[in-house]
């Protein structure tokens, strides 16, 4: 490519779109730590252990947006986040405790991230997994579904949803739910 454009090697890759990246001959880890940190200074949780409760609607849906970005190098904090998304048009302060329970853990693990191992092509397999538990909405008595892809043992995709429709058992459920991960 250097013979057709000009270009020049800016070394490993190191930070793109909010993402750190560190590569070596073993593998690539990716994670959000410093943007973890700067969702938990800007919502009063940097170096502490509680703070005063926020009733600004706004703050709260700010906090959660941010945390829904945090969930692209994090699928730990998939079911949580896509949780306490549903409370965004009128947040309350226990889904406020929610929130600031999550930022709890996201200070204790603000370096987690995932790693991407080199392999070798033939040990290279898709392998997916989906869950779902069985009307855990109590209000609507609709089920959540948990889908993940891992390609090498490494996650690639990850998803946490309510679903669509009122199931009548725990098999349709799980039907629904491997419907979801195979489409």
């Amino acid at each position: 490519m250097a013979d057709t454009f000009r270009m020049s090697d800016l070394g490993l890759l190191r930070y793109y779109l909010g993402i750190e990246v560190r590569q070596s001959a073993g593998g690539t880890s990716i994670s959000q730590r410093a943007y973890a940190a700067k969702i938990l200074e800007r919502s009063g949780m940097a170096g502490k252990r509680s703070t005063e409760p926020l009733v600004d609607a706004t703050a709260y849906r700010s906090i959660v947006g941010s945390l829904r970005c945090l969930v692209n190098t994090r699928p730990d904090l998939a079911f949580a986040v896509g949780y306490v998304s549903r409370f965004l048009e009128e947040p309350r302060k226990d889904y406020l405790a929610a929130v600031k329970q999550i930022l709890r853990y996201v200070a204790g693990t603000k370096s987690w991230g995932l790693r991407y191992e080199r392999k070798e092509e033939e040990q290279v397999q898709l392998t997916g997994f989906s869950d779902s538990d069985f009307a855990g909405d109590v209000d609507a008595r609709k089920s959540t579904t948990r889908v993940i892809f891992f390609l090498a043992n490494s996650p690639i995709t990850w998803q946490s949803m309510k679903q669509k429709v009122v199931a009548q058992s725990s098999c349709e459920v799980e039907y629904i739910a491997a419907a979801n991960a195979a489409c």
